[in-house]
């Protein structure tokens, strides 16, 4: 029986702990928060004899906490190098590097000051401002005009820096897709994710970490998903010898299927509803890829579907008020198929209270399909209070049950 260890403690972490501990090679899973000093990772790992590592944050990937941990002879980690990281850390050498492949996105300019950024603006008619490093998603703005654009520069530099990437603003539905890499080969999740970044619901507002994710998603299906690793992913992982979680995330447009971004590790909350999916637990691919036989484990999926709504401090993504007192989630949790994953939650002799503006993934399956599972999550939603009341979104899934009605 082994001991896993995972770093971070927010909904991507618990809903990845909370599937691996299916497994029964496992005797237990254990979580350090990200801000862990790397040495006190090391001291951790080797004090409590732990089989395997799992890195949860983007920001400790672009630190070097693997590079660090192998170089102190501890070689069961998941998860990307530093150099690695960099497709998701460094969005002018992701955009190189898939010009180099031949991958589709949309067309860009490196700029590295406000005086470029804005000559840069005028060669798209809509354009989307990213911020090179990162930014726990919320640094990319999008835009309906050049003038729009034009006069938020200054408000955007000012809160991220003269490091942007200009991008044409490119239109259609966005999806994720995630797989599992070993260095030469890709173990495809083979069903797509929708995260719904924007704050308010009809995708308005500052973007977010995220407000809640679906999937599978009906516009991309299994044969779509498929073609994506084969043309999209793939290549990256053998240009780079890339190794753990690999994240692309796609939008459909009129001209077929384009890369947004891609990340170094499993997407949050996109996280949730694909453990919910997942037949059993993820810990043997994992175990596999260490091995560096990842194309011979095993990946299997339910039937159905599974929804997530986040429930967020009111004030997220800005100021917010912590350690209010939550009540219902064992409520929530009676009804069938549903799962609440803390995320910005803390557990204090048995009451669960808010510090964090991202809280709780109220997350459904049903396999009966999304309507029921998006009907159960927002009833599950219904059960759980803190003062004041919780910011959350009221049409995740929409558009996949839109899209079926029609």
């Amino acid at each position: 029986m082994e001991k896993i260890l995972i770093i971070g403690t927010g909904g991507r972490e618990n809903a990845l702990g909370w599937n691996i501990s299916k497994s029964n090679e496992i005797s237990g899973v254990e979580y350090l928060p990200e801000e862990t000093a790397f040495k006190d990772v090391r001291d951790f790992i080797k004090e409590r004899k732990i089989a395997l590592t799992i890195i949860g944050s983007e920001e400790l990937l672009a630190e070097g906490i693997v590079d660090f941990l192998n170089f102190h002879g501890i070689s069961s980690v998941f998860g990307p190098t530093k150099e690695m990281a960099r497709i998701e850390s460094d969005k002018f050498y992701s955009y190189d590097l898939m010009n180099e492949l031949g991958i589709p996105q949309a067309r860009s300019i490196k700029c590295n000051s406000i005086r470029e950024i804005e000559q840069a603006i005028t060669k798209f008619e809509n354009s989307v401002l990213k911020y090179k490093r990162l930014a726990k998603g919320k640094g990319v703005r999008l835009y309906s005009s050049q003038e729009e654009a034009r006069r938020d520069v200054n408000s955007f530099v000012n809160e991220f820096g003269e490091e942007v990437l200009v991008s044409e603003r490119l239109y259609g539905q966005e999806f994720s897709v995630f797989g599992i890499a070993d260095g030469k080969n890709l173990l495809l999740f083979e069903m797509a994710f929708q995260d719904h970044k924007p704050l308010y619901d009809g995708d308005l507002g500052p973007n977010t970490g995220g407000m809640g994710a679906y999937g599978p998603v009906p516009i991309a299906p299994t044969e779509l998903v498929k073609k994506i690793a084969e043309d999209v992913m793939l290549p990256i992982v053998r240009r780079l010898s890339y190794k753990g979680f690999l994240y692309a995330g796609m939008i459909l447009t009129d001209e077929g299927p384009k890369v947004i971004e891609f990340n170094a590790r499993f997407g949050d909350p996109e996280a949730q509803p694909a453990m919910m999916m997942l037949s059993d637990s993820i810990y043997t691919a994992i175990k596999f890829s260490l091995g560096g036989r990842v194309s011979e484990a095993p990946l299997s999926f339910r039937e159905g579907a599974s929804c997530c709504v986040v429930l967020a401090s009111k004030g997220y993504p800005e100021k917010y008020e912590k350690n209010l007192p939550i009540f219902g989630i064992n409520e929530a949790e009676k009804i069938e198929g549903v799962k609440v994953f803390p995320a910005g939650a803390r557990l204090e002799n048995g009451q669960w209270f808010t510090y964090g503006g991202r809280v709780l993934g109220v997350t459904a399956y049903s396999g009966r399909g999304i309507v029921e599972a998006q009907k159960l999550a927002y009833e599950a939603v219904s059960k759980i209070k803190i003062p004041g009341g919780f910011h959350f979104r009221r049409d995740i899934a929409s558009k996949a049950i839109n899209s079926k009605l029609k």
